[in-house]
């Protein structure tokens, strides 16, 4: 039954492979597709043109509703030819910005050529922009990374092995345990949306909040104001579209941008209010860039919009993240493979369950660590690691709660306005709760910064096998605080290994003793003892996919306080069977 179920498990994930590929391969051929058409425009040769006429023509009703009027004409081959396209696909503009900045250009005498089609001389267009390549070379590159996702769950499946229902130390991996190809694919999608959000979305708008700052404050009028929708799969979004005109230095300019983060959003009454504060001719304020006197606002300042600019954060912390994880891990196993091909004499034995180590078995490298140890003293302190603790836990809540109080604000925005975002409001909740729970959990740490912090000594630099060991402790201060005391011994096992394409670590403790115990603050404060493990005990060990780990833990109960959990790692050793010897 088992074996059945495990090939229904393969037979489903070869399945979703196939179906997840097929998908992406449309993102990823629409892609290539306008690489290439881009490409090929590109190298459409220029030729001398003469603009007659460029208009930039307006309509409300008209989606997109600004359309750019040209008439040109050009030599191809000593044949005069008419274009009347700007660039390839013309379909206008929704925001007039992008016309207005051609319509300068013209008006200055700087269109001046032409891009003419070899293969049909009829078809030119003015701008033979490199946009559709870039576009298109992202579409490639997000649709090859989930082909390459797709196929790495293809693979992971066709070698999906059955797991043995043994012991964990007994699992073995059923390959090196360097992470799947599958993953730097995955975590690139990540790196590469986060990035580019940011380099090409905040980074720009943030040098034009800055910049507009300095533009200058400019009488307006309304030419019109309107909500507009857009429908989606994901339903319909609405946008505030306030058209108007203004002169500048004697010239008269439109512009309909009326803020650095124009877009659209669920809820339409409050865009229906702001639109019916700016009604058709009404006298208004802009603020119009000198430079370029066709760029202009209505609003420069951010407000709540500047919390986009954690947007991205997200997709670059698991990307860049996940992918210096991969490497490392990478990195780190194949350098486990080069010091196992060169440790003479290492047994092979992946079970350290079933074989202790001993003295013929110590070897010092990076990836296994060594199970004898030297004679000096050995300290453990908390010292560092409560701070590290806390740091951690508050960097983990602001990230999380300032992703999500952009998505509250919205909601609480939509509620101010009267038109409550109810499915917004139901989704956030949940991770409402987790962030709170991250602050509790982050002032709970900052509390146990002042916890007493025990200082254990251990008179040798690990415990040896057959040998009384002694270890000491004090508590300098704070002693009086502990209702209880105790102190352990404990040794974990954990493998490694494949379950399906996901590598498991599992952990079992095989080993736990109570060292000392006491409910007397006074005996808590300060003691020692002599720890003695039995010869046939097994000893610290590290491998690839497994490891045998001791540690000594202190807990110590504090009323009404977040009570001691400290836990410090220790070797434990077998004895030297072949001592030196002197001559």
């Amino acid at each position: 039954m088992a074996r059945r179920k495990k090939e229904i498990s393969a037979r489903g994930g070869l399945f979703f492979g196939l179906i997840w590929t097929a998908f992406s391969s449309l993102f990823f051929f629409f892609g290539a597709k306008m690489v290439y058409d881009g490409a090929n425009r590109a190298g459409w040769p220029q030729v001398p043109c003469s603009i007659s006429s460029f208009e930039i023509k307006d309509a409300a009703d008209q989606d997109p509703p600004f359309q750019p009027a040209v008439r040109y004409t050009y030599q191809w081959q000593e044949v005069s030819q008419v274009g009347d396209k700007v660039w390839a696909n013309q379909k206008g503009e929704d925001d007039y910005e992008d016309l207005a900045e051609l319509n300068e250009q013209y008006q200055k005498g700087e269109l001046t050529h032409c891009y003419v089609n070899p293969d049909s001389p009829d078809e030119a267009v003015l701008i033979a922009s490199s946009s559709d390549i870039w576009g298109g070379l992202i579409f490639a590159v997000f649709g090859g990374s989930f082909v390459a996702i797709g196929i790495g769950v293809m693979l992971s499946s066709r070698w999906k092995k059955r797991q043995e229902t043994a012991p964990i130390s007994s699992k073995k991996s059923n390959n090196d345990g360097a992470p799947k190809a599958i993953m730097i694919p995955f975590f690139s999608v990540f790196a590469l949306a986060g990035l580019g959000i940011l380099f090409f979305v905040i980074v720009p708008k943030g040098k034009k909040y800055n910049d507009a700052q300095g533009w200058i404050e400019t009488p307006a009028k309304v030419v019109w104001s309107r909500v507009r929708s857009h429908s989606s799969d994901d339903g319909t979004t609405y946008s505030v579209d306030i058209f108007y005109r203004y002169q500048f230095e004697g010239n008269e300019y439109r512009s309909n941008t009326a803020d650095l983060f124009s877009g659209s959003s669920s809820g339409r009454s409050s865009k229906q209010k702001k639109v019916k504060e700016h009604p058709r001719g009404k006298e208004i304020t802009c603020y119009v860039n000198p430079a370029q006197p066709w760029q202009a606002l209505l609003e420069r300042d951010l407000g709540w919009s500047a919390l986009f600019a954690l947007f991205p954060l997200p997709f670059i912390a698991v990307g860049l993240g996940g992918l210096w994880w991969t490497f490392r891990k990478r990195t780190a196993v194949r350098k486990n493979k080069l010091l196992r091909h060169s440790s003479n004499g290492l047994r092979q034995n992946t079970s350290p369950l079933r074989h202790s180590p001993t003295s013929a078995d110590v070897y010092h490298s990076g990836s296994h660590r060594s199970i004898v140890g030297d004679h000096g003293q050995k300290t453990f302190s908390p010292g560092g690691k409560r701070i590290k603790s806390v740091l951690g836990s508050l960097m983990v809540a602001l990230f999380w709660n300032g992703i999500t109080s952009v998505f509250v604000t919205i909601a609480v925005k939509s509620w101010l306005s009267g038109n409550p975002e109810w499915f917004l409001t139901l989704f956030i909740i949940p991770f409402v709760l987790i962030g709170l729970a991250m602050i509790a959990y982050t002032f709970y740490q900052f509390l146990a910064l002042f916890n007493p912090a025990p200082k254990l000594t251990l008179e040798s630099s690990g415990i040896t096998l057959n040998q009384a060991t002694k270890l000491k402790w004090v508590i300098s201060s704070g002693s009086l605080r502990l209702t209880r005391f105790r102190l352990y011994l404990v040794g974990e096992e954990s493998a490694e290994y494949r379950r399906g394409t996901n590598t498991v670590t599992d952990t079992q403790i095989f080993h736990e003793q109570l060292l000392f115990e006491t409910s007397s603050p006074r005996k808590a404060a300060k003691g020692s003892i002599s720890i003695t493990l039995p010869a046939n005990t097994m000893t610290s060990w590290s491998s690839s996919h497994n490891r045998i780990q001791w540690k000594l833990v202190i807990k110590g109960d504090i009323s009404l306080w977040p009570d001691i959990n400290d836990r410090y790692e220790i070797d434990v050793i077998a004895p030297d069977l072949h001592p030196h010897s002197s001559t």
